[in-house]
């Protein structure tokens, strides 16, 4: 993108405090809004962040690219504690701790091939392939977020008047 050493030294030392600050708010806002909503709102905000941190970087606008990359790091952190509500809320407590570990293990998969994956991208499609790509699976994620519904439980009907 063409920033220093600065700015991307900036952006990542920065974006873990923005990152714990996202989990904070982020699960005040899902007891307030419902935890689904606030799935969609986050997934959504990531899309924002992963197109706007390219756009950012393409304009060679760098405190544009820093609000981008805090943005992310803000929502990337929010799945933390709603992941840790939603489990509960969708399979109730018993084997509260199992069901999340399940849910939470799901990383272990990002951390045996994201890296790789990550750099096949960024090698076929270059760096703007790879935001482009990034954003995109974030509006699925947003998309499919609103299909959620607790196993089980009868799907809720539009009401008819």
């Amino acid at each position: 993108m063409g920033f220093g050493p600065l700015i991307a030294a900036s952006s990542m030392g920065v974006m873990s405090v923005i990152n714990g600050t996202g989990r904070g708010v982020v699960g005040w806002l899902s007891d307030r809004l419902g935890r689904r909503y606030t799935l969609t709102y986050v997934c959504l905000t990531l899309a924002v962040a992963q197109f706007g941190v390219l756009w950012a970087g393409e304009m060679h606008n760098q405190p544009l690219f820093l609000v981008f990359a805090f943005l992310s790091g803000f929502a990337g952190g929010a799945f933390y504690p709603l992941f840790a509500a939603l489990v509960p809320d969708y399979f109730g407590e018993n084997n509260n701790a199992s069901n999340y570990g399940m849910v939470y293990s799901a990383k272990l998969v990002s951390g045996l091939f994201g890296g790789g994956l990550g750099a096949m991208v960024v090698d076929s499609w270059g760096y703007v392939g790879a935001y482009v790509m990034a954003g995109g699976v974030s509006l699925l994620a947003a998309a499919l977020s609103l299909l959620l519904h607790q196993p089980g439980a009868p799907r809720a009907r539009a009401a008819t008047v």
